[in-house]
């Protein structure tokens, strides 16, 4: 009789599959973590690092040079950063939600091509792709005041995070054509405690310096956060904070009238960079950020994260399925002049793409991802076809027939008067034009042409009057007296009597500017092309005579005397003067700050204060120019570290004092003694007067 043992075989088969079971039941209903974990986390992180070393191969074979930005901090902060972004991706992994967490700064050290500066560092980002690679993570830098930098915030982050190329190029876009606020991307190689981050960019972030680069007045910048304001940046110390809590007021309690201050232009830019690119991402309530405009007293929308996809129809009903602010007022009328628009536009987009110095100088630099940048180049370029082969009715909603509104006789405007982009007003010869209480804008055409028998007044009144110019039309003042205006009707207190705004054709000529009221200058030309200042007197002035920022501009055969503060002071500008005559100014005949660029030819300055100032990476250049009884008869300093020293240049000029600072470029004076901390002698301290 035989006995056979149990088989234990058949047992140890059911426990291999009840446990195989368990880890499938187990493995599908946590399939959402596995996912996150190994497939967005990890084969992300594995995909960035090949595209990074492939890109580098291409560097080396194509003898590309990218600049090298290295940055260290102590190993214990490095830790603790490591420790925040493996929380980052542990809240991603197991929750599935995107970082809403605080990320601290930490002390740091920078080194590239331009300095070697202090800094902090942090963690920024609210999705995996920023924060789930050890060494290849996005940070935010916060610079600590030297030339080049100033307190400037810059984001580093890897180019598949812009889409490789597709935000570069939107904001070259935005920028040079729609004339938006455009944000800068650079490509580095990065080194993070000497851990190579491989490729990363360089994005400006929502700061003072993003709004000086692109030459428009400081303000602040908000996003909207579960409908409320979140504001990115309220001035320096806090000093806009005012104007934050106004723009929230509004838009908690009038909200219509918060809508109703979007620059409804600007905004067209950006919807039609979303139409270009078949995106509705960039319009979402966190990723759309805007800048409070103060000239215009309008919100102007950026544009940033946007992602090309194939157009095969265009519907822009999306962009507003992610805007709670677009849904209030994106009606079918706009929605036609977007697409209308664009389709004019298109040959101006393709001019950029194919010969613009900037995006070209940028793909150049990224030729080690060309795979994916030609990829989404050749997206764009059927989106492109697409739009123009689109059948739709191409009119031009801008071609009206323009209007004319002529003053012919003596006028007392007692309330404000607005000239739309369809007017034209014109003042006749011999007429005087009272503003009492009066705010005129001009977004059209304006023609005051007086004679030297007939001159045209433009005279403030009672509480006085304020001018704005802002217009794409031509602007002719020919024998016109301005007198008694003031800039205390203009919102926020702007610093004029009198603003010319992105006005690109101004003819000044035979013109009196005398007895302003208030305000910082009487003449601000902002962002202005082609303004041409002729035979003109300006006299008896408060402040400023002339401020020019980030303007093009010729003075010649001017008179300025008795000037409260600066005669001509210029701030990113391009000025030639020619022929003019400056005394008895109080402080600086010429200011040439910020990159300025100024040729003073021919010309007189005599008992002033300060004849000619250079300061900021401005260059000045004074030929055969006369000297004669001024405090001081030239200064160069730097005033804001993030500019850098100036440089003069003087031919058949002789200077009988002067207070040059250390580090300045001067050439055509001999033995120069150099003085040092020269701002703490000038703004009425020694010289010259207080700033306000």
């Amino acid at each position: 009789m035989k006995y056979f043992k149990k088989s234990k075989v058949l047992l140890s088969k059911s426990f291999v599959l009840s446990f195989i079971l368990l880890i499938l039941s187990l493995g599908y209903s946590q399939r959402d973590i596995l996912n996150r974990s190994l497939i967005t986390v990890n084969l992300g992180s594995i995909y960035i690092k090949l595209l990074n070393e492939k890109a580098e191969l291409i560097n080396i074979f194509q003898d590309n040079k990218i600049e090298t930005i290295s940055i260290s901090m102590s190993p214990n902060n490095y830790v603790r950063m490591q420790k925040e972004r493996s929380q980052m991706v542990n809240n991603y992994i197991f929750k599935g939600s995107q970082w809403v967490g605080q990320n601290n700064y930490y002390k740091s050290k920078i080194q590239d091509s331009l300095t070697n500066t202090n800094a902090e560092i942090r963690l920024f980002g609210l999705n995996p792709d920023h924060f789930r690679d050890v060494n290849g993570h996005s940070f935010r830098i916060k610079f600590d005041g030297e030339k080049d930098y100033g307190n400037k915030k810059v984001n580093f982050l890897n180019p598949r995070s812009r889409d490789f190329i597709t935000d570069p190029l939107m904001n070259i876009i935005f920028s040079k054509l729609y004339n938006g606020v455009g944000i800068k991307y650079k490509p580095y190689r990065v080194f993070l405690n000497k851990a190579n981050y491989g490729i990363l960019y360089r994005e400006d972030f929502f700061d003072k310096y993003l709004i000086e680069e692109n030459k428009m007045r400081e303000s602040v910048i908000f996003e909207i956060v579960n409908d409320s304001l979140e504001f990115n940046y309220t001035g320096e110390k806090n000093s806009l904070d005012l104007v934050a809590f106004e723009i929230e007021q509004l838009y908690r309690l009038d909200y219509k009238s918060f809508v109703d201050k979007i620059d409804i232009e600007k905004l067209k830019g950006v919807l039609k960079l979303g139409l270009l690119i078949n995106d509705e991402h960039p319009f979402s309530d966190i990723n759309l950020h805007w800048y409070y405009n103060p000239v215009t007293n309008l919100f102007e929308p950026t544009f940033r994260e946007g992602f090309i996809k194939k157009l095969e129809d265009i519907n822009q009903d999306r962009v507003i399925d992610n805007n709670s602010i677009l849904k209030s007022f994106y009606n079918n009328e706009l929605k036609k002049q977007v697409i209308s628009e664009l389709k004019n536009e298109l040959k101006q987009i393709e001019d950029i793409i194919y010969n613009d110095i900037d995006y070209n100088e940028l793909k150049n630099k990224m030729v080690g991802f060309s795979y994916h940048i030609n990829k989404r180049e050749a997206i764009l370029k059927h989106n492109i076809d697409f739009i123009r082969n689109y059948d739709f009715d191409s009119k031009t909603y801008n071609d009206v027939e323009v209007q004319e509104i002529v003053i012919i006789e003596d006028t007392i405007l007692n309330e404000d008067l607005v000239i739309y982009p369809n007017q034209k007003l014109v003042i006749q010869p011999g007429v005087s034009l009272i503003l009492d209480n009066a705010y005129l804008k001009v977004f059209g055409g304006f023609e005051a042409l007086g004679t030297e028998k007939n001159k045209i007044q433009i005279i403030g009144e009672g509480n006085l009057g304020t001018i704005y110019f802002n217009s794409d039309q031509d602007i002719k003042i020919d024998y016109v007296l301005f007198k008694n205006l003031s800039n205390k009707l203009s919102r926020f207190d702007q610093p004029a009597s009198i603003t010319f705004y992105e006005s690109n054709s101004i003819i000044i000529t035979n013109s009196v500017f005398s007895n302003n009221q208030s305000g910082d200058d009487f003449l601000n030309f902002f962002r202005c092309k082609n303004v041409i200042v002729l035979n003109s007197k300006f006299e008896a002035i408060l402040n400023d005579a002339i401020d020019s920022d980030f303007s093009s501009m010729l003075i010649s055969n001017s008179i300025f005397n008795g000037i409260g503060n600066d005669a001509v002071d210029g701030s990113g500008s391009k000025i030639k003067i020619d022929g003019s005559y400056f005394s008895n100014v109080r402080d600086k005949g010429v200011s040439s700050g910020e990159k300025s660029i100024v040729n003073v030819t021919n010309s007189s300055f005599i008992s002033n204060e300060i004849g000619l100032v250079s300061k900021d990476a401005s260059k000045l250049y004074i030929t055969n120019t006369k000297l004669l009884d001024n405090k001081i008869d030239f200064s160069s300093f730097i005033k804001k570290k993030y500019f850098g020293p100036s440089e003069t240049y003087f031919l058949d000029v002789a200077i009988n004092n002067y207070l040059i600072e250390n580090n300045s470029f001067i050439r055509g004076i001999d033995s120069i003694i150099y003085s040092t901390n020269v701002e703490s002698k000038l703004y009425g301290n020694l010289y010259g007067k207080a700033s306000e």
